[in-house]
């Protein structure tokens, strides 16, 4: 193999360095393990956060934010690819897993040693390394009119905390948080788990893990090095984990022919936006995103706040842009919400046939989707006009607004049509589940890859089924549980 520059062996390999590779990285490394992580991005100082939009995407994000989900009504969809992965531009919004949920993968997958008590510890963890906490101080004004609709309509709420205790309003979470407030992994988990001896390699795009019998014995990786070429390099590592998301996760497995039960149960949160225009001045372009979300219907459907500037209300305005192209003069009055409902429709990864080997991700919405959407756009339009919006926008072409609650409520009953739907998400998972369960599982319930005895999956994809919430703190609670368990049996073993 002449084309490998390079050869090494490590302890632990970790693939991605995002919510689930960064809390694994840190819990093997306090207990002792040599630990390497590779990242396929570049890692970035915070002086570099916060610039406009297109730079940012260029940036922080994969494919500079265009991953489009195929499928009869193609979806928007967004993941980070730099030091700290989607943790570095997503909201910091925390949820812990709901116990309905944890009662449904228990009785679904099969997941041992998997309750309210066993994880309770995990999540205590990671809210105290992020700093999670409710916000100090006044609602945004776009929040104040929120809760205003959802006080005249009687509904449930909630207002979500953040991995965010220092926001100061710069309304730069999608771009990456300049003042560090915002407690993407970059900022809090990797430091310390390079203090604890860690090692972070930026620029490292695994293109294949290797294996042999039922071990993994290392990864190919193409490794950028400071004058930007790239190296063909082997690694040999005792034990691998993949933690590289919902969707590179699958497609690498695939590529390195690991395909039982991998990359064939996609789900997703599918998310209708809306914008809500306003007698008076929101200023949403300069405050953080709305702060609540409506219970009422979940976990069918959510309710909550966008993130707003003006190029991305272009984009929201689009679909029907000659009725409201002169609306964005108006900006300042405006902000923008979603509808967000729980997927249940079937979805897939593939690594595509180039040679760059990308994941081709497909998502068909169930009609049970098109209809909680529906509904939802049904509530949250009326919900805003109770508020005070004298017009609500919808992401649906055809339908420029609404400025009426008969003209909302008719999609109580009626569905939207399929066509004229422009939906987004940012929450994937479920590509790879754990559990007992062998006819549906990719790995064991603590993320053991089905035959293999030294690769394992801690990211978004092993999520057993689409939770119904904002996933990052579910994700590093079972990434720490899984560690835990991982430092127990080699700790049994003597190694």
């Amino acid at each position: 193999m002449s084309d490998i520059q390079e050869k090494r062996r490590e302890q632990v390999l970790i693939i991605g360095s995002g919510a689930g590779g960064a809390t694994v990285a840190y819990t093997l490394a306090e207990h002792g393990f040599e630990v390497l992580v590779l990242e396929e991005g570049q890692r970035h100082t915070l002086d570099s956060y916060g610039q406009p939009p297109t730079k940012a995407m260029n940036l922080l994000y994969r494919n500079r934010g265009m991953m489009p989900i195929m499928g009869s009504v193609p979806i928007g969809y967004v993941e980070g690819r730099c030091l700290g992965g989607s943790t570095e531009i997503n909201s910091g919004f925390w949820h812990r897993l709901p116990p309905e949920f944890l009662l449904r993968w228990q009785a679904r997958f099969g997941l041992h040693d998997f309750s309210l008590e066993s994880l309770e510890e995990h999540f205590d963890w990671a809210e105290e390394k992020l700093l999670v906490q409710g916000r100090n101080g006044e609602w945004p004004k776009s929040t104040q009119v929120f809760h205003r609709g959802i006080e005249a309509m009687r509904w449930s709420s909630q207002e979500v905390k953040r991995a965010a205790s220092g926001c100061v309003n710069t309304n730069a979470c999608a771009t990456g948080c300049p003042k560090g407030a915002k407690q993407g992994v970059s900022v809090s988990l990797i430091p310390q788990a390079e203090a604890k001896g860690a090692r972070f390699l930026t620029g490292a795009k695994v293109k294949l893990i290797l294996k042999s019998g039922g071990k993994a014995t290392g990864v190919l990786a193409d490794v950028v090095g400071p004058d930007g070429s790239a190296a063909l390099v082997r690694i040999d590592a005792d034990h691998i984990f993949v933690c590289a998301g919902p969707t590179q996760t699958p497609a690498l497995l695939r590529k390195s022919g690991i395909r039982e039960h991998i990359g064939d149960t996609f789900q997703i949160h599918p998310m209708l936006k809306v914008t809500a225009l306003f007698d008076e001045e929101i200023n949403a372009q300069n405050s953080v995103m709305p702060l609540l979300q409506v219970k009422e219907f979940w976990p069918d459907i959510s309710m909550g706040g966008s993130f707003f500037s003006v190029g991305h209300l272009s984009v929201n305005l689009a679909d029907n842009w000659l009725e409201t192209s002169k609306s964005i003069r108006q900006y300042r009055n405006m902000a923008s919400y979603y509808v967000g409902v729980r997927g249940t429709g079937h979805g897939t990864v593939r690594p595509s046939l180039s040679s760059d080997g990308e994941a081709k991700l497909k998502y068909e919405l169930s009609d049970v989707d098109i209809r909680h959407l529906s509904q939802g756009l049904a509530r949250l339009s009326t919900l805003l006009l109770r508020a005070g919006a004298k017009e609500v926008y919808p992401c649906v072409f055809g339908l420029p607004k609404i400025n009426a609650e008969l003209e909302a409520v008719r999609w109580l009953d009626e569905s939207l049509p399929r066509a004229a739907l422009s939906l987004t998400t940012v929450h994937g998972f479920s590509t790879c589940p754990i559990g007992e369960r062998p006819e549906r599982c990719a790995a064991d319930s603590f993320g053991k890859v089905h035959g293999f005895n030294n690769l394992f999956l801690a990211d978004a994809s092993m999520l057993p089924d689409s939770p119904g919430i904002n996933p990052q703190g579910t994700i590093m609670a079972i990434a720490r549980r899984n560690a835990l368990n991982f430092v127990e049996h080699r700790q049994a073993k003597g190694e």
